[in-house]
């Protein structure tokens, strides 16, 4: 499918392939979103309005990995039927996958074949509709908590958590982090883990949060963009899925290109031998860009 280039600096093409293809290995999902690298050679994605995890290898066919992903009943009190599944997927350091559950409003874990409850309350509530979630090395998880997976996008503090939220949790123990959006999206580690970045896709809350990980406390802006999913490359350039395409920002902030889809994209993830594959959920799209960092 077409796809295109756009260079604001120069310094973008010592990072990126400019000359890459965009292969589609999948066009007929719902809407794609979480995707991780499996070591053993696969990506798993979910597509929330399907409820689904799906398997799926360069050349192959995609493949349902898990079902029921978001809940066993999308039919629900206060649950968005269209939205119910799972959203982000990530591995912990013992190699379990976890898994943003829109429908049952907890982060699940897959273990024997089956999804088992694991952060599943914030002061003896729910979470509303957890979205994006990342593991740093020493075991903390920092996860969002926007009421998109809830009746109307809205929340629902009767029955759910009364504010959106970015938590972080470990040894058993949640926190709030951050509570600066209504709609909190995207999460990611910089390279070296010193930095939490915070994103939202909504319009009227277009700034990228910077947070200390040694302290929990808000540092600064860097950036005023919008993002859905969010991610750093190793060398700490970031990457924003959102209406115009992935747009790639330098460590300070500036951005030095745009790469430009068919489809909006909602997240990303580096895969392949040497983790400078670009796979993209986009929609009911799922693209992969080889070799895209130099």
């Amino acid at each position: 499918m077409h796809s295109s280039i756009h260079i604001y600096d120069n310094i973008a093409l010592s990072v990126i392939n400019t000359d890459f293809k965009l292969q589609t290995l999948a066009d007929d999902c719902l809407f794609t979103e979480g995707p991780v690298w499996n070591k053993q050679g696969f990506y798993l994605f979910s597509d929330i309005d399907a409820n689904a995890v799906y398997k799926i290898e360069e050349g192959k066919a995609k493949e349902i990995f898990i079902s029921h992903s978001g809940t066993s009943d999308p039919s629900a009190e206060g649950i968005r039927p269209d939205h119910a599944g799972s959203n982000a997927l990530t591995y912990d350091g013992d190699g379990n996958l976890l898994i943003c559950q829109h429908g049952n409003h907890a982060i699940a874990k897959w273990q024997a074949e089956a999804l088992q409850p694991f952060i599943t309350l914030y002061k003896q509530r729910p979470f509303n509709s957890p979205n994006d979630i990342v593991v740093s090395k020493n075991g903390t998880i920092y996860f969002s908590d926007p009421p998109y997976g809830l009746t109307s996008a809205t929340l629902n503090p009767e029955k759910f958590q009364p504010i959106a939220a970015v938590y972080s949790w470990k040894n058993g123990e949640a926190k709030i982090i951050c509570d600066k959006y209504q709609y909190p999206n995207g999460v990611c580690l910089t390279p070296g883990e010193e930095e939490l970045y915070i994103c939202s896709n909504k319009r009227f809350e277009d700034f990228i949060s910077v947070y200390d990980v040694a302290t929990l406390q808000f540092k600064k802006i860097l950036a005023k963009e919008n993002s859905d999913g969010i991610k750093c490359d190793p060398g700490g350039n970031v990457y924003l899925c959102n209406n115009d395409g992935v747009i790639v920002l330098n460590s300070n902030g500036k951005r030095i290109a745009l790469i430009q889809l068919p489809t909006i994209p909602a997240n990303i993830c580096w895969g392949g031998k040497n983790l400078n594959d670009l796979f993209i959920t986009a929609r009911e799209n799922i693209f992969l860009i080889k070799d895209l960092l130099k």
